[in-house]
C-alpha cells in the first residue's frame, strides 16, 4: 500500500513539474516586440493595402468581362476563357475580393472596432465600419448572394448565404455606424493614437472618410436604378452632394515605390499584365468613334495619349491606337511581317512597347497612367460621384442637374489625370506634359460632349463614366454594364443601346451553355466549394452556368 502511495506522489510531482516546465517553454514564444494585442494604428495600414490586392487581382478577369483589356494571344487558352465570359474551374481565380472581404480585412476590421471601443478611438471605429461597408458592397456586387449575417460566426464550418437585398440593407447599416463614430470628437484620452497615424490615404481626415461613406451609400442606392419600386434618385443625389466634389477628396491608395512586392500590381516590375492589351471598346470611346460615329483627330479625346498605348504604325486614322475585340486576340502579334508587327496592340506600359520594359531593372516611373510602378489605386473618385449623380438626376428628369454633374464629371477626370503629384510617393499619371487648357476646352466643345439638356442622353453619361473608371473602377463598371444589359438596353426616347459599339464575344465559353453573358463571379472555390457545398446547392451555385444567372440588383421590376 505504501508503495502505491509513493508511486502516486511521484506521478503527481512529475505532472506538476511537466506543467511548470511547459509554461516556461511556452513563455519563450511571447515576444515583447511583437504584441499580441496591437493598437489599431498598427493594423489599419494593412487593411488599406488589402483593398487594391482584392480589386487588382480580380481585375485581371473582370477587366476582360468589361473589355478594359483582352488577351493578346488566343493560344493562351487559360486566359481566353475570361474573354469569352467564362471562368476557370476548380480555381480561386476571380475570388480575391471574396478573400479580402472575409480573410484579409474581415476579422481585422472587427478587431479594430472592438479595440477602438476599449480605447475610445472613435475615428478608427468609424473608418473600419466604412471599409466593412465598402468590402461587403463590392463583394455582393461581384458575387451576388454572399455570406453576411453569419460572416464571422465562430465554431462552424457551414455559413448561410444571404440574398442581395439583405446585404444591401446591411451595408446601409454599416454606413450609419461609420457616420456615427466619424462624427464623434469626445476622445477620452488626448494621448491615444489617432487615425492620422495609421491612415496613409486620407491622413486621418475624418471629413474625407465621411465623404467616402456617403459615396458608398450613393453607390448602394444607385445600383437599384432598374428597380422602380426601390430606386430613390433623390437620395442618390443627396448622398453625392455629401460625398466627393474635388480631386483632393479622391480615395487613393499609394504603392511603395521601391523594388518589392508592394509596388503597383499593374506596373512593369510585378509583370501581371504581360499578356493583356487594351480593349477595342475603350479605344473607340477615346478616338471619338463610339461617341460621334467618326474616327478622326478632330474628335480624338486628349486623354487617349495619357491612358492608352499607341502602336508603331500610326496610319490607322486615330494615331496608332489599337484595341482588341473579346476572344479574338491580336492577329498581328503572331505575324512575322515587319509592317504587320508595327500594327500590334501595345502593352499598357507605353507606346510601341510589346513586352515588359523594365521588370529586371525597376525604374519607379516606368509604365503609363495607372500602370506605372509608382502609381496609385483609386478606390473612389469625385469624377465617379459626379457621374452617379448625373445618372440619378437624368433618370428623375432633372436634366439641368444631370448636365451640370455630367460636365463636372468630365472635368474632374481631366483634373485626375493632370495631378502634379501622387499622394505619398509623388509621380504623375499624365504622359509627358499635362493636358493643356486648350486641349480640354476643344474637347468640351467637340461633338464628343453633350452641351444642352435637350441633347444629353443616358449613354453620354454612362460612356464618359466608363472612360473615367478605366483601369481601376472594374466593379462599378461591371455593375453598370449588367444594369444596362451590356449592349442590349435602349433607353426610352433613343434608338441605340446605352453602351453602343460594345461588342459581346463572338464565341461564348462552353460553360455558359449558350450565348449568355456573365452576370456574377462564382463563390471562392477553396472556402466554399470545398467546405460549404450544401449552401451552394441551395443557391444553385453548384450549376456550371451559375455565373450567367441574373443578379438581383440588375433585374428590372
Amino acid at each position: 500500500m505504501k508503495r502505491y502511495i509513493f508511486y502516486t506522489l511521484m506521478l503527481l510531482f512529475t505532472v506538476m513539474t511537466v506543467m511548470t516546465g511547459c509554461k516556461k517553454w511556452l513563455d519563450v514564444n511571447y515576444d515583447p516586440a511583437t504584441p499580441q494585442d496591437p493598437d489599431p494604428a498598427s493594423v489599419f495600414p494593412t487593411q488599406l493595402a488589402g483593398i487594391p490586392r482584392g480589386n487588382q487581382y480580380d481585375s485581371r478577369y473582370v477587366g476582360r468581362y468589361i473589355q478594359n483589356w483582352e488577351t493578346v494571344l488566343t493560344s493562351r487558352t487559360a486566359d481566353i476563357v475570361w474573354d469569352q465570359m467564362g471562368y476557370a474551374t476548380n480555381s480561386d481565380a476571380n475570388g480575391d475580393i471574396w478573400r479580402q472581404c472575409y480573410f484579409g480585412l474581415g476579422k481585422n476590421l472587427n478587431y479594430i472596432i472592438e479595440t477602438g471601443h476599449t480605447k475610445g478611438q472613435w475615428d478608427y471605429i468609424g473608418a473600419a465600419y466604412a471599409l466593412k461597408a465598402y468590402m461587403f458592397q463590392i463583394t455582393t456586387d461581384h458575387h451576388g448572394e454572399i455570406i453576411y449575417t453569419e460572416a464571422f460566426k465562430e465554431n462552424t464550418a457551414i455559413f448561410k448565404f444571404d440574398s442581395q437585398d439583405t446585404v444591401y440593407m446591411g451595408v446601409r447599416s454599416l454606413c450609419d455606424s461609420a457616420l456615427k463614430y466619424l462624427a464623434r470628437t469626445d476622445f477620452p484620452n488626448p494621448g491615444i493614437n489617432r487615425l492620422v497615424r495609421g491612415d496613409y490615404s486620407f491622413n486621418g481626415d475624418n471629413a474625407k472618410w465621411i465623404k467616402f461613406t456617403y459615396g458608398i451609400l450613393a453607390h448602394n442606392y444607385n445600383h437599384l436604378s432598374r428597380k422602380t419600386a426601390l430606386y430613390d434618385p433623390a437620395k442618390v443625389i443627396e448622398f453625392c452632394d455629401k460625398s466627393m466634389t474635388v480631386i483632393a477628396d479622391d480615395f487613393l491608395i499609394p504603392f511603395d515605390a521601391t523594388k518589392n512586392d508592394d509596388t503597383n500590381f499593374y506596373g512593369p516590375y510585378r509583370d501581371n499584365l504581360t499578356f493583356m492589351r487594351q480593349g477595342a471598346f475603350i479605344v473607340r470611346l477615346l478616338d471619338g468613334f463610339a461617341l460621334t460615329g467618326n474616327r478622326n483627330f478632330a474628335n480624338r479625346d486628349p486623354r487617349i495619349k495619357h491612358m492608352l498605348s499607341a502602336s508603331q504604325d500610326t496610319t490607322n486614322g486615330n494615331g496608332g491606337y489599337v484595341g482588341l475585340e473579346p476572344g479574338l486576340g491580336d492577329p498581328s502579334a503572331s505575324s512575322t511581317v515587319p509592317a504587320t508587327l508595327r500594327k500590334r496592340a501595345a502593352a499598357p506600359w507605353g507606346d510601341s512597347i510589346y513586352g515588359n520594359p523594365s521588370a529586371a531593372l525597376f525604374t519607379p516611373n516606368a509604365g503609363k497612367y495607372l500602370f506605372k510602378d509608382k502609381a496609385v489605386m483609386p478606390v473612389m473618385t469625385s469624377a465617379e460621384i459626379y457621374f452617379i449623380k448625373a445618372e440619378a438626376a437624368f433618370l428623375s428628369n432633372k436634366k439641368d442637374v444631370a448636365l451640370d454633374a455630367y460636365t463636372k464629371g468630365i472635368n474632374a477626370h481631366f483634373d485626375f489625370i493632370n495631378r502634379t503629384t501622387m499622394p505619398r510617393n509623388g509621380g504623375t499619371l499624365y504622359n509627358g506634359a499635362p493636358i493643356t487648357a486648350k486641349e480640354r476646352a476643344d474637347y468640351l466643345a467637340s461633338a464628343n460632349v453633350a452641351k444642352t439638356e435637350a441633347t444629353l442622353t443616358l449613354a453620354d453619361i454612362m460612356l464618359q463614366k466608363y472612360i473615367a473608371l478605366f483601369g481601376w473602377g472594374f466593379n462599378e463598371t461591371w455593375v453598370d454594364l449588367r444594369k444596362y444589359e451590356y449592349n442590349k438596353y435602349i433607353a426610352p426616347g433613343t434608338t441605340t443601346p446605352v453602351y453602343r459599339t460594345f461588342a459581346l464575344p463572338q464565341t461564348f465559353n462552353g460553360l455558359n451553355a449558350g450565348p449568355f453573358p456573365v452576370q456574377r463571379a462564382r463563390p471562392r472555390f477553396n472556402s466554399e466549394y470545398v467546405w460549404n457545398a450544401d449552401e451552394l446547392k441551395r443557391i444553385q451555385a453548384d450549376f456550371s452556368n451559375y455565373h450567367t444567372k441574373p443578379i438581383w440588383f440588375a433585374i428590372p421590376n
